[in-house]
């Protein structure tokens, strides 16, 4: 019978390809990575990689075999999680990271809603990058995190998430761009203008919003900063909760692209480790976001 180090370090493996980074990923030694996937091979009777140079390939069967295993693996993980929460009921502060493109009203929804169930329990707002959320999360000084979704089967950390809901986001320059005057605007104009991108868009590359399509693209970590450069010349990507002020105090204008009309947006995620919901404010504060996700929702279609 496999033992659940072989598994962990199979899928370290596999995700990392290099035992040198496994270990790294795992903080274990090399050797010890490679001891566990050698005995894993000799029990299953087959190889899980072909050594070339420093990276190690995945054979047909590891390819085969590594959805089950991750699957194993993150059983694991949140029964050990959730022994944890057991023994650590009393929640006295609580940490949510959120990125800067995360709705006002969904963060003062969840204060509220918190303070409500109990006033006493102290909540940290912090704005950070989907990589330092996701690092946070698994070390525990982390909460739950809501940030873009990427696109993936599996979250780059050992964490789960719940949908919130689609952010609708559009094109927008300053009233003044010679942009705005063009009324067959096409990407072809986007390009001889300068590009601002917030940081996690452009680490995203999902989509239209991450994408370089200007060789002129600069990267801006403050909302409110890139909105103010947008003033100036350039053109940027945005959601259109937060621009919405912008176009109606007469600053910017929403530009109309051809080729993708009116309806571009990205999903929305509140991350979280495998147990976290068994803690009751937890799992509360994840039904309020979803909550807060279908009255929008609502509010939208009429």
């Amino acid at each position: 019978m496999h033992t659940l180090e072989q598994v962990s370090a199979f899928v370290a493996v596999y995700e990392h390809g290099s035992y040198s980074s496994a270990a790294r990923e795992l903080k274990k030694s090399r050797t010890t990575v490679r001891e566990h996937v050698v005995a894993y091979e000799d029990l299953l009777g087959y190889s899980l990689f072909v050594i070339e140079g420093r990276k190690a390939i995945p054979t047909e069967k590891a390819e085969q075999l590594y959805y089950r295993a991750k699957l194993v693996e993150k059983q694991n993980r949140s029964l050990f999680v959730q022994s944890q929460a057991l023994y650590d009921s009393n929640v006295h502060t609580i940490t949510i990271y959120y990125d800067v493109i995360t709705p006002f009203s969904l963060i003062t929804h969840i204060e509220n809603r918190v303070m409500d169930y109990n006033s006493d329990i102290i909540i940290n707002w912090k704005h950070r990058t989907r990589q330092e959320a996701m690092d946070k999360l698994q070390e525990g000084e982390c909460d739950i995190a809501i940030m873009p979704y990427r696109g993936q089967l599996f979250a780059e950390k050992e964490v789960t998430w719940k949908a919130i809901k689609p952010i609708q986001v559009g094109c927008y320059a300053s009233v003044n761009s010679p942009l705005a005057l063009i009324d067959d605007l096409r990407l072809e104009n986007l390009m001889l203008e300068t590009q601002y991108v917030t940081e996690n868009f452009a680490t995203l590359k999902l989509n239209f919003a991450s994408i370089q399509v200007s060789p002129k693209m600069h990267t801006v970590s403050n909302n409110d900063l890139l909105c103010e450069l947008v003033k100036q010349h350039g053109w940027t990507i945005m959601p259109r909760h937060y621009m919405t002020p912008y176009v109606e105090r007469g600053e910017l204008v929403e530009l109309n692209l051809k080729e993708l009309g009116n309806n571009l947006s990205f999903g929305l995620n509140a991350f979280y480790c495998y147990g976290k919901p068994d803690a009751e404010v937890f799992g509360l504060i994840l039904e309020w976001i979803e909550e807060w996700g279908l009255r929008h929702a609502y509010v939208s279609l009429h």
